[in-house]
């Protein structure tokens, strides 16, 4: 863990804000690769992940971008409310589960609302490389949030093209077909943004014959299916390793639950997105809904902190 001293907070757009981080007890921070985050523990006990928007090649500070969601759970809307210059908070070394191939083939870029800040950390460091991009960035904002950033790299790199398209969907004239039939089927893309601009936009690819492989994505947030389930019933968790059996029904959160019973399971999005939850079970169904492990993974692991038991059991590897 690394302490930071709050050190610059400067308002991107209405309802986003960029802040600078500088090391307390070391000159220089830990390097990342674009598309990294870094997890933010709160004063008020909330861990967040938060995408680095920082100069790659500058290690002196780390800068994140923060979107006042007015569905904060206590994270955006603390940050927003009552960060202060100088405040100190803990932070992780930076992790990526959204990195940049490492061809020199065009990549294309996309873009929606917050999901500009990996995309970010991205444009810059293929305006660095000089490499072929093109980047399309949706937001409702008439203030663009990171244009000035957006420019200064463009004009680094011949190489590259933006587009933004302000307000809604069906207003904005963004193209997802047109854009791609610009482009040779299987160019490496990028997406971030909510589920269903992600999902419209992977759709969309693989209806135009891309394959998964080239189709890179990270939500920002989970919108989980609605389910119908027994509040009821019992069920149970099976500790392997002690054979404790908890009761538990089909609404309660397995973290929480498992947390309550003395297990230990750190938890930061809430909404499975970020895996620090990720849990190894050898038995039973579960209701998956996080957004980072894929079928294959399913059979094996899930994310307690948004996944439902299915089954009359699931026994845990814990």
């Amino acid at each position: 863990m690394i302490d930071v001293r709050v050190q610059q907070i400067r308002y991107e757009s209405d309802n986003i804000v960029s802040i600078q981080l500088y090391p307390i007890h070391s000159k220089l921070l830990p390097s990342f690769n674009s598309g990294a985050h870094i997890d933010v523990h709160l004063p008020n006990g909330k861990v967040r992940q938060y995408s680095l928007i920082s100069p790659l090649q500058d290690r002196r500070y780390y800068e994140i971008g923060v979107l006042n969601d007015p569905k904060s759970k206590g994270g955006s809307r603390y940050i927003h409310q009552m960060l202060k210059v100088g405040d100190q908070l803990t932070i992780s070394e930076p992790r990526n589960l959204f990195e940049l191939d490492d061809t020199d083939q065009k990549v294309l870029l996309f873009a929606g609302g917050i999901g500009i800040t990996p995309i970010l950390s991205m444009w810059s460091s293929l305006a660095i490389d000089q490499r072929k991009c093109e980047l399309h960035y949706c937001t409702r904002q008439m203030t663009v949030p990171f244009l000035d950033r957006i420019d200064t790299f463009k004009i680094m790199n011949s190489d590259s093209q933006y587009m933004t398209y302000i307000g809604n969907k069906d207003s904005n004239g963004f193209n997802i077909v047109e854009i791609l039939h610009h482009s040779a089927i299987n160019t490496h893309i990028y997406v971030c943004g909510s589920l269903g601009f992600i999902q419209y936009i992977e759709d969309t690819a693989l209806a135009m014959h891309w394959h998964k492989h080239f189709i890179h994505k990270e939500c920002f947030k989970n919108s989980e299916t609605i389910l119908e389930l027994d509040s009821t019933e019992e069920h149970f968790l099976e500790i392997v390793s002690t054979g404790h059996k908890i009761p538990l029904q089909q609404t309660d959160n397995i973290a929480e639950v498992l947390n309550e019973a003395g297990y230990t399971v750190p938890m930061s999005c809430e909404q499975g997105i970020c895996g620090t939850c990720t849990l190894h079970y050898i038995e039973g169904e579960l209701y998956h809904q996080d957004m980072i492990l894929n079928e294959q993974e399913h059979m094996t692991l899930f994310t307690p902190c948004c996944s439902k038991i299915k089954s009359k059991k699931i026994v845990i590897d814990l």
